[in-house]
């Protein structure tokens, strides 16, 4: 569909995206799981939108805290110094982009990976007792951390993201997902995007429904181009506050930002323990820069829980920080210290043994 007018491309993706009834609040039952006709909706079309999860204080905190950050990206792509001349001490961490039409341009930041070492309100917020009431309802009381990271598209010029399913593990050889319809078997996990800004058609995220039960590489298959506007594809809608889960087989992808408004969204995610322990694959997240590098790893137990540790650790963060609010219960298993102190947040962040070097591609 590329010869119809964006305009009319966004707004025929709005109204689908609308319609397709995977929307709205976070509903538990008695057991504090997701009801059914949230879980039915979520497996059949591969993504859901809850609407209003954060409240305005977090909203704000995550504002405030990354609008600081952002202030202090380096100008270059392996500057040291933010535009200020001040130190940019994460810098590592940004991935930045020039600009080809411009190159005296500072260069641009557009993904900031593994934000709990340096945004205490992102540990918070992982821990809210409705997003980890969505991981249990999925997959278990023993579910584990995928990785965490904050797009940004900024106004007018945020890059483009190509079509593509991030599940690379778990399918048959002819590409089937071993994924079943009720959501047992094993799976990809998914990608939740925490909002602290409108996402529009315009710099939103895209995701095709019902994508996510064959791959598209499988038998020497490929993505198509971004460039290509999709019939199927809607836009996963988010105001502030908003966490919309994107099943990590699922195609996704998003357009160029040429709106006047920036996209701000965390990324984190979780898995079936029983998918990942023991799954042998290529990962591409553990590292400063996710992406500039992989590794063939088999996971091990041992692997898994340690980096298991940080959902209970930021569970006292968060706890400590909101201490009227009933916290989240963890049931799974995990090793190391997990209790939120000045110690604990040292050694997540120690150089060489940072959490994020324990992050679970599948």
């Amino acid at each position: 569909m590329t010869d119809t007018t964006w305009a009319a491309y966004a707004e025929a993706g709005v109204e689908r995206a609308l319609a397709l009834g995977n929307r709205g609040p976070v509903r538990l039952g008695d057991e504090g799981h997701l009801v059914q006709d949230i879980l039915d909706a979520y497996r059949e079309n591969g993504f859901y939108v809850f609407t209003d999860v954060l409240d305005e204080d977090e909203v704000n905190d995550l504002a405030t805290e990354f609008d600081d950050v952002l202030d202090n990206v380096p100008t270059g792509l392996n500057g040291d110094t933010d535009r200020y001349g001040r130190p940019s001490p994460f810098g590592g961490y940004f991935t930045m982009v020039e600009d080809e039409d411009d190159p005296d341009a500072p260069a641009r930041v557009s993904l900031l990976s593994h934000p709990f070492i340096y945004m205490e309100s992102t540990v918070r917020a992982y821990a809210h007792p409705k997003i980890l009431a969505i991981a249990e309802s999925l997959y278990g009381p023993d579910f584990v951390p995928f990785h965490e990271g904050i797009f940004y598209k900024a106004p007018g010029n945020g890059f483009p993201t190509r079509w593509h399913q991030d599940g690379r593990t778990h399918w048959t050889e002819a590409g089937e997902a071993l994924e079943q319809p009720d959501g047992t078997g094993k799976c990809h996990g998914y990608n939740m995007s925490v909002s602290w800004s409108n996402c529009t058609a315009e710099n939103c995220l895209w995701v095709v429904p019902g994508s996510h039960r064959q791959w598209l590489l499988a038998k020497g298959g490929k993505f198509p181009p971004i460039t290509e506007r999709l019939p199927d594809a809607v836009p996963m809608l988010l105001e502030p506050g908003d966490c919309g889960i994107v099943n990590r087989s699922a195609l996704h992808g998003s357009y160029p930002n040429k709106s006047a408004e920036r996209r701000v969204t965390m990324v984190l995610g979780f898995h079936k323990r029983s998918s990942a322990i023991g799954a042998t694959t290529t990962n591409v997240h553990a590292f400063k820069q996710p992406g500039t590098d992989t590794k063939k790893i088999t996971y091990t137990k041992d692997y898994v829980l340690r980096r298991a540790r940080m959902i209970p650790l930021a569970i006292g963060a968060r706890r400590q920080h909101r201490p009227d609010e009933t916290p989240f219960k963890y049931r799974g298993t995990y090793i190391g210290k997990a209790t939120w102190n000045e110690e604990t947040r040292s050694e997540i962040c120690r150089e060489g043994d940072e959490y994020w070097r324990r992050d679970i591609t599948l």
